[in-house]
């Protein structure tokens, strides 16, 4: 899943507030370096981003966030 399909309404259900701050930043950071005229792995980027989403719902399913 994209983080375009991240910022869905059925996406962000049951997101902590962590969890929907990095989502925040992440979605600006990613438009920040498409912006940028660098070289940009957003593939790589957003597979980061996938495994640390899923890392902060296992925290807040746990009761740690």
């Amino acid at each position: 899943m994209s983080l375009s399909e991240q910022t869905t309404d059925q996406a962000v259900e049951g997101l902590g507030a962590s969890a929907l701050d990095f989502l925040a930043y992440c979605n600006a950071e990613r438009e920040r370096r498409l912006n940028s005229g660098e070289a940009f792995d957003q593939e790589a980027f957003e597979q980061a981003v996938e495994m640390v989403l899923s890392k902060l719902r296992v925290l807040a399913d746990e009761g740690w966030l």
